[in-house]
């Protein structure tokens, strides 16, 4: 069962209906201390014309929101938390949570904007009460209306019935009052529509808008409901077209026979109008602005509650009393929050901070809803439909009215939720709801794979998307980490672990190995994937992966494998590098040195070899190295042999002018060869590098294997690690590298194709010299999975450096 699913209701069925649970709640919310105490005042400064603007844009806004929390509502059982339980059900905890919190504090202050309201009032009638009296007066109201809160919720709600019939009456002498009062015709007053004096409407906005989150007291009672399902739609779209009547008619009324001054400068303009009825103007006003405390105490305890049962708040905070488990922990910091509010003392003050955070839950509550229906998951099946479109823009135009109001105040709301939603995250919950989170990354995958069909590729949007063919994670770590170092977050990396066999009998091995190697590379290396896939051969397997692996146009175009240690199996493994060129896959062959690994990650040579196909990703992936942080201050030399004394200084500056041209920063070594072998050469001068890059180029068919492979060993038995490249086919390394075109004898000239998959699985690497970075491992504790052939691959190239 969730948590909070039956939060606030403990394991006893919901006690109120529509009408007591949501629409009662919600209609006294809405209709009261603003339409009261601060319509006139609204509609005084920015003219009756404006001010019906700001009704309908409020309005709008919450419909949007009605109509997104009616979609959710009628989709699943709606919970204690109302919308909170929304978010989190629907974009997982960590947006719940930064959501809930805030809307909890929004709550708690709700009822400090309804008390200091209902103080308000009594000024009107008693007007020596003082700032300190006033603050004494509220304390007292908190007192009493948390005490009857504690005392029974549904005594309370039962309160609000008297209170709803007071509002009915003082709204009925509010229109009669004119036309009982001696001398006064029903409009004394010619309507101003503008106030060209007053201030900015989105001003007068933030200090309306509190009037129509009342939908949010129906909400908040969702886990008392007897039917959340049917009650909550019905309750919240009712208080929603109630409350738009009332507000589109009552600045009219009032504009008709007050002037704007009048409106601004007479707070008492509402009980002037009534006339002789005032009294149940003042009535109406206690009952609303009570009520509405009332409401928000009810609430505001139970979002605290929900989220202290899914783990976002202390857990003490949670636990629930009596039969019908009232949050009563949350009930007393409610209160305490309220009281600290009530020192604020200024409904004009209070009322914007109330705008930015009610705003934001609308916002989030209405993209809630968006993207659950965007994202078509099949689970999303509400009864109450409401088009993505209406609730994504009922988010946006949450979203642009706060940043009209108050871009400072708007940054510091969403910082908050932010703040939260990371805080939430990185405690990692491991709490699950089922949400629609899946779904919308799912969605965005597909949309964005069908816009990448329909985009031409270009060579200068190349980027590596790697398939490192590596055996047992536990003896192939480095590859992990060379593989991650070079592509970090700029394309895909995926770690395929190969299990020789038949499906039938490795299928449980593979499951076993999934389940304990991906959470462990996902931890460690967070942009690697991790695959374990079954075949009947390694060679064949691993060139049928690179194949089928992707979706659409987009696949791998590079494969990392280690270097083989056993050449009995040379020609198999050049068949499968050949078959993985043909496939336009270029290849990464690492030789890892046991011994020295990957050092201290300060120094990476590049050897050049006349400009062949394989230069421009040599240089490429040189310079991805270094943007990862344990390469981040390596050096990188380019390095050369020329025969001749007097090639030497035009060579160095044709590569100078190369790494000029492709924006890299590199040194640049040319050296005599002097009738030395080219081994001997690239020993002496890279025996202290940490990584060696080396260009090769596959045999010919009718070139032995064998011999490839021994011509190779030759050259890096002695090296230290090495990552021989091969480019591929359709890999371009000048779009990538240069502003234009290079000049001749500068240009990267095809030079074939290369591919090649992983190599063998070899025993643990030995611990790393002193001073040495050691490369990352698991640990020998961790499960290790059973030595089911992985993909081996053994290759032989040419090195592309002169003879």
């Amino acid at each position: 069962m969730e948590a909070g699913a039956t939060m606030g209701s403990g394991e006893t069925p919901g006690r109120f209906g529509t009408f007591g649970g949501v629409f009662t709640p919600s209609i006294l919310t809405i209709l009261g201390v603003v339409m009261y105490m601060l319509m006139g005042k609204v509609t005084g400064l920015v003219g009756l014309g404006w001010c019906l603007g700001i009704v309908v844009v409020s309005h709008l806004i919450t419909l949007s929101t009605g109509l997104s929390i009616s979609s959710i509502a009628t989709n699943r059982t709606v919970g204690a938390g109302g919308a909170y339980f929304m978010i989190s059900r629907s974009l997982g905890a960590a947006a719940g949570a930064a959501i809930g919190l805030p809307l909890f504090f929004a709550q708690a202050l709700s009822v400090t904007f309804y008390v200091v309201g209902f103080v308000e009032s009594l000024r009107q009638i008693f007007p020596f009460i003082d700032g300190w009296t006033a603050i004494g007066i509220g304390t007292l109201t908190n007192v009493f209306l948390t005490g009857l809160s504690l005392k029974s919720a549904e005594l309370a709600i039962k309160a609000q019935y008297f209170v709803m019939a007071a509002i009915g009456i003082s709204l009925v002498g509010f229109v009669a009052g004119p036309f009982f009062a001696e001398g006064v015709v029903p409009m004394s007053s010619p309507i101003e529509w503008d106030n060209p004096d007053g201030p900015p409407v989105s001003t007068v906005f933030a200090i309306f808008f509190p009037a129509v989150t009342g939908i949010m007291a129906g909400v908040g009672m969702s886990g008392d409901l007897k039917d959340a399902r049917t009650s909550l739609p019905r309750g919240t779209l009712a208080a929603i077209a109630v409350g738009f009547v009332v507000y589109m008619t009552f600045p009219i009324w009032l504009a008709m026979h007050k002037t704007n001054d009048q409106l601004v400068n007479e707070l008492d303009s509402v009980f002037q109008i009534a006339g002789i009825f005032a009294a149940s103007i003042y009535a109406g006003v206690w009952g609303a602005t009570l009520s509405s405390a009332l409401g928000s105490i009810l609430t505001a305890p139970r979002t605290l509650q929900a989220l202290a049962m899914d783990g976002l708040a202390p857990r003490f905070l949670g636990k629930g009393f009596g039969p019908q488990n009232e949050p009563r922990a949350a009930l007393f910091l409610t209160f305490i929050l309220a009281q600290t509010g009530i020192f604020l003392g200024s409904l004009e003050v209070i009322a914007p901070i109330l705008t930015m955070f009610f705003l934001a839950t609308y916002g989030v509550t209405n993209l809630a809803c968006g993207l659950e229906r965007w994202a078509a998951s099949p689970s999303f099946r509400p009864t109450f439909k409401v088009p993505a479109a209406l609730s994504i823009g009922g988010a946006l135009a949450c979203f642009y009215v706060m940043s009209i109001i108050d871009m400072g105040a708007m940054v510091l709301a969403l910082g908050i939720c932010a703040l939260i939603f990371v805080i939430a995250e990185r405690r990692a919950l491991g709490t699950t709801y089922g949400d629609a989170r899946h779904g919308i990354w799912s969605a965005l995958v597909r949309s964005a794979l069908h816009r990448l069909r329909r985009v031409e590729f270009h060579p200068l949007n190349w980027r590596p998307n790697l398939i490192i063919m590596g055996g047992n994670p536990n003896k192939r770590a480095h590859l992990l980490h060379l593989g991650n170092s070079i592509v970090q977050d700029r394309g895909i990396v995926t770690y395929f672990h190969l299990l020789k066999g038949l499906v039938v009998d490795q299928a449980d091995i593979r499951r076993e190995l999934f389940e304990t190697y991906e959470p462990k590379i996902a931890e460690r290396f967070p942009n690697v994937f991790y695959r374990v896939d079954i075949v009947d051969d390694v060679y064949r397997g691993a060139v049928s992966t690179a194949q089928g692996y992707g979706i659409g146009n987009f696949e791998a175009n590079s494969v990392m494998l280690g270097w083989p240690k056993k050449e009995e199996r040379s020609e198999p493994y050049v068949s499968m590098l050949r078959d993985l060129t043909q496939l336009d896959r270029s290849l990464l062959l690492v030789k890892y040195d046991d011994e020295r690994q990957l050092g201290e990650g300060k120094e990476i040579h590049v050897w050049w070899g006349g400009l062949a196909g394989n230069g421009g990703l040599m240089l490429l992936l040189a310079f991805l190295l270094t943007a990862h942080y344990r390469w981040r201050n390596a050096r990188i030399t380019v390095l050369t042999v020329v025969k001749r004394d007097e090639d030497r200084a035009r060579a160095k500056t044709n590569l100078k002018n190369l790494l000029a041209q492709a924006r890299l920063e590199a040194e640049t070594r040319v050296i005599l060869r002097q009738g030395r072998s080219i081994p001997d050469i690239m020993y002496v001068e890279s025996d202290h590098a940490d990584l060696a890059i080396v260009g090769f180029v596959l045999p010919d068919m009718d070139k032995s294997a064998v011999g490839f492979f021994e011509r190779m060993n030759t050259i890096l038995d002695r090296l230290p690690t090495t990552l021989l490249v091969h480019s591929a086919r359709n890999f371009s390394g000048e779009p990538v590298l240069f502003d234009q075109p290079t000049k001749p004898g500068l240009g990267i000239a095809p030079d074939g194709p290369a591919d090649k998959p992983a190599e063998k699985p070899a025993e643990a690497p030995t611990p790393a010299p002193a001073g040495a970075t050691a490369v990352p491992t698991f640990s020998d504790a961790e499960a290790s999975p059973p030595e089911a052939s992985t993909s081996t691959a053994k290759t032989d190239a040419d090195v592309t450096l002169p003879d």
